[in-house]
């Protein structure tokens, strides 16, 4: 039996946050009133974590009838291109069934801005509608970072690396407010508290394991994200990203990790040492002060100076015989 989004994601708990938060807007229930406003005036929140902005040739593709049937004969696993179809079917279906759900917007400039809606604002584009349903804030409503987190986490189709950027950007929203731990994380999206820990995890952890999860390098698990930012050896840690940037498992990735960190250990340790490196000078009058110092100016041997292969035959007799008599 397939789990519901309500069962999976918190349901109850993610609406009433989300009626909170409207509620704090004004102290009514919700001061946002529906309208059909014109798409011309809508525009997407270019900072939504989302980050589901098209650009003008991914619009022009989907518009291309070719173009669209080549790619659902074969995306190649290309994740842009299925949520891109995904966006091309539901334009599809609105000639017959319209938008059914508004978007909301709030008052920005002469037109309006998306607070949260933004696939189903693409897809009336696609579909070629002037208008679209919408409630409209008269603002830019409090807290619109945690409220687009609590949409973006219940879309089945935002991957790991969306929903991250979706939970630092209520972090800094509401920080003033005071740290985020997990129980208020959980409690404001619905999300478990164990669920709400991990994020926390990566995204206060390791500055390079959120940015591999952010930039979708390897880590597609929230699991595994936590399990890398809880490694505690930077150079472990370091071959568990690389190996797993290279798609490679988790567990092949740790297991890895050890081999490499064990052999540069070995490496480190080497053999033994069994004697003292003195080392070597250019400067003949070093050699020549040890000298006098040790044996006197009369015990100095009389040669030439300037010839390094004398000096170098002294230097090393003189070292044996010092040597001989401790």
């Amino acid at each position: 039996m397939a789990t519901s989004k309500k069962l999976r994601f918190g349901g109850s708990p993610a609406a009433s946050a989300m009626g909170e938060l409207l509620r704090d807007e004004s102290g009514a229930e919700d001061d946002a009133q529906e309208h059909l406003i014109e798409i011309s005036k809508v525009s997407p929140d270019p900072d939504n974590p989302r980050r589901l902005m098209l650009t003008d040739e991914e619009f022009e593709h989907l518009q291309d009838p070719d173009w669209v049937s080549g790619k659902r004969e074969d995306d190649g696993g290309d994740k842009r291109v299925a949520v891109l179809l995904g966006l091309r079917e539901l334009a599809d279906s609105m000639p017959a069934s319209g938008v059914l759900q508004a978007i909301r917007v709030y008052r920005y400039g002469s037109g309006y801005r998306i607070a949260f809606g933004e696939r189903r604002y693409w897809g009336a584009r696609l579909a070629n509608l002037t208008e679209i349903p919408a409630r409209v804030h008269f603002q830019r409503p409090t807290n619109l970072r945690t409220l687009q987190l609590v949409e973006n986490l219940q879309r089945e189709d935002l991957d790991l690396s969306g929903r991250m950027r979706s939970v630092l950007a209520m972090m800094e929203e509401i920080e003033c407010e005071g740290d985020v731990s997990g129980q208020l994380l959980a409690k404001l999206v619905g999300m478990s508290d164990r669920q709400a820990r991990r994020y926390l995890q990566v995204a206060k952890g390791p500055r390079e394991v959120l940015d591999a999860v952010v930039e979708d390098r390897g880590i597609r698990d929230l699991l595994v994200a936590a399990t890398v930012a809880g490694i505690e050896d930077a150079e472990k840690r370091a071959v568990v990203l690389r190996a797993l940037a290279a798609g490679k498992t988790l567990k092949n990735a740790q297991a890895e990790a050890e081999r490499a960190v064990n052999a540069s250990a070995g490496k480190a340790r080497g053999r033994p040492a069994t004697k003292v490196t003195l080392g070597t000078t250019a400067n003949v009058v070093v050699v020549r002060t040890v000298m006098e110092r040790v044996l006197g100016d009369e015990g100095i041997p009389n040669l030439d100076w300037n010839d390094y292969g004398a000096v170098s035959k002294a230097w090393k007799d003189f070292l044996r015989k010092l040597e001989e008599s401790l």
